[in-house]
């Protein structure tokens, strides 16, 4: 890489870190509050990041300047190398661009290492190194790079992270345990009777259950173009992680925060089975009966300690602009990022339904999956563009004829397969309202 497309990186990044940062700032004005505490976390990192590039711009502007001066003179000696770490211009960005860099060698026919030094070597020499360490030279024979036509990626940790902090799942402090493990359990409480003077005693019984977790997949598969490959800006690559998280971050949440039942493939909802209750009213003390009736349900089962909400963003709003007969907001504390209510948690997520307001038990959800993901990449595969495939292995049927090849396209097939599983520990560990509609009259 030359010293102009270096800087043109240096200056696509600033622009980009800018634009960042001013939509944080007009995000809180339109919706008339201040920043958050993640928000302000995020712009003064930003800030930051802007004094750094700025200065950085203007150093190696310099050193331009002066190569040019001297482009006449004896031969130039070493390249400089700046062995320094470059911050993440997005989260997820030094795992995107191992993906960039596979895909784009296989379609130039050089080694995904001698793209990343090209292109991000100067800045970020560690992630040059990471590709090294897990691909190796071109060529088709055994464990080179050429054979790696669906290859994986292990160093996942900055891309979990995003998907993570995008979802209700991955908020919770859900229990974690083995996969394949029986778990038994009690799910009621026995009783005892006091007993007269030769009088019966009473039989008593407890409930039981068990909770048996096995490895399920959740998968996404996204096609891109190769044009698209040869964008090393930021916003392009940002394309590239949004269409591997996007289906996945849906998929997660629509099933885990639902009344499904459990299929061969998937996991039931954790509301499956699970009897909503009514609203009461659409103002403040209504809001705050609801309350009470679904901590009823947990306190009923002595199961009421370390208790959660769980909301849609909408709803969350509604319940922060709730006001009383004296004009003052009900709950200051929640917001549509989530916030605390009666001083338990509030999480928030687009995919919960608007009219649901859920009390749920953390620790009273099991899950397993908690793992890196499996992320494969191909140009030369053979996509089936359909979102009900008839290529089954186990049983096939009459193709849809909607496949199309990678290489005549010119286009890249991204795979991502995550192993995962959750389900209830015990029945009550979940109650719900399905018809909120906070936000009508004012309490009195």
């Amino acid at each position: 890489m030359n010293l102009n497309r270096y800087l043109e990186q240096v200056a696509d990044t600033l622009a980009w870190t800018q634009e960042r940062r001013d939509a944080i700032t007009k995000k809180a004005v339109e919706e008339e509050r201040t920043l958050s505490v993640d928000e302000a976390q995020e712009f003064d990192q930003l800030t930051a990041d802007i004094q750094t590039l700025t200065e950085d711009h203007k150093r190696f502007s310099e050193l331009e300047a002066t190569e040019m001066a001297h482009a006449t003179a004896a031969p130039r000696g070493p390249a400089i190398i700046i062995d320094r770490e470059k911050d993440e211009a997005f989260e997820g960005q030094n795992f995107t661009r191992q993906i960039i860099a596979k895909a784009w060698g296989m379609q130039t026919q050089r080694s995904p290492v001698a793209v990343a030094q090209e292109r991000w070597g100067r800045e970020n020499p560690r992630l040059v190194n990471v590709i090294k360490a897990d691909v190796l030279g071109g060529g088709s024979g055994s464990g080179e790079w050429g054979n790696e036509l669906v290859s994986q990626d292990t160093w996942l940790g900055d891309f979990q992270n995003f998907l993570y902090g995008q979802t209700v799942y991955n908020q919770l402090p859900l229990r974690e345990v083995p996969a394949n493990i029986t778990i038994k359990g009690q799910d009621g409480a026995a009783s005892a009777y006091w007993v007269g003077e030769s009088k019966a005693i009473p039989a008593t019984s407890a409930d039981f259950n068990d909770v048996t977790l096995t490895p399920l997949k959740v998968a996404s598969l996204a096609v891109v173009s190769n044009e698209l490959m040869r964008d090393s800006s930021p916003s392009a690559e940002m394309l590239v992680r949004d269409a591997l998280v996007e289906a996945i971050r849906q998929r997660i949440d629509t099933t885990f925060i639902s009344t499904a039942a459990a299929t061969a493939a998937a996991p039931a909802g954790i509301l499956n089975n699970i009897a909503a209750t009514s609203s009461s009213g659409t103002d403040g003390d209504a809001f705050a009966n609801d309350a009470k009736e679904l901590m009823y349900r947990f306190v009923a089962a002595k199961n009421s300690g370390g208790l959660s909400f769980v909301m849609n963003p909408s709803l969350a709003m509604a319940i922060s602009l709730l006001r009383n007969a004296l004009d003052q907001y009900e709950f200051p504390e929640v917001s549509t990022t989530g916030g605390t209510i009666y001083q338990m948690p509030v999480i928030v997520g687009d995919n919960v339904p608007e009219n649901a307001l859920i009390m749920l038990k953390p620790s009273d959800i099991y899950r397993i999956g908690a793992g890196e993901m499996q992320v494969s990449i191909s140009q030369q595969a053979t996509i089936e563009m359909d979102d009900a495939p008839a290529g089954d292995t186990d049983t096939p049927t009459a193709p849809t004829g909607k496949f199309v090849g990678m290489f005549q396209t010119e286009s890249t097939a991204i795979k991502v397969v995550q192993s995962m599983n959750f389900a209830r520990r015990r029945e009550s560990a979940v109650a719900w309202i399905n018809d909120a509609d906070y936000g009508g009259a004012i309490s009195t």
